[in-house]
């Protein structure tokens, strides 16, 4: 009896000992191990129109619109943008002529359609994210005078990606 009054102690001493060193060994993570995260680039912009001004009689005019893009990134990026031209928004669908217009964007010539060309570069970002400035330049070219008066919109997009 005595003996058997040993054993049990002996094991309960020794289970409380593993669980007390088990204890302190975190779980084993289920799953592969974490590798280095994803490249990842996000951009935003404010959720407001641009706003050009107005064509002012006949003849080439001059409109201009700027806003800024919120970049945050993990890694090096690339931003391009592309201006998908002027249409009436007063239920009508005319639109200005391509070939009647010119646009640069930061400087850069754009062709009016779906085509994309690279506004900005830049490295990763500080965790807040970095402003870059985008301005639209639209030359109204002479012969456009004969366009409908109203108000017309457009598509400006920015298309940003991590440059590998």
């Amino acid at each position: 009896m005595w003996n058997l009054a040993r054993i049990g102690a002996m094991v309960a001493i020794c289970l409380a000992v593993t669980g007390g060193v088990g204890a302190g060994i975190p779980p084993r993570p289920k799953g592969p191990p974490p590798g280095p995260p994803r490249p990842t680039v996000v951009v935003s912009v404010p959720n407001t129109p641009l706003q050009f001004g107005k064509i002012s009689g006949p003849g080439p005019a001059l409109l201009k619109a700027q806003t800024t893009a919120h970049v945050v990134a993990n890694c090096p990026y690339r931003l391009a943008a592309t201006f998908q031209g002027f249409m009436e928004t007063a239920g009508k669908k005319t639109a200005i002529p391509a070939a009647q217009m010119a646009v640069k964007i930061n400087g850069k010539d754009v062709p009016v359609g779906t085509e994309c060309v690279q506004i900005g570069t830049g490295g990763p970002t500080p965790p807040a994210g970095v402003d870059v400035p985008v301005v639209v330049e639209v030359e109204i070219k002479t012969g456009a005078s004969s366009c409908r008066a109203g108000q017309y919109g457009g598509g400006l997009v920015l298309v940003v990606k991590p440059a590998l």
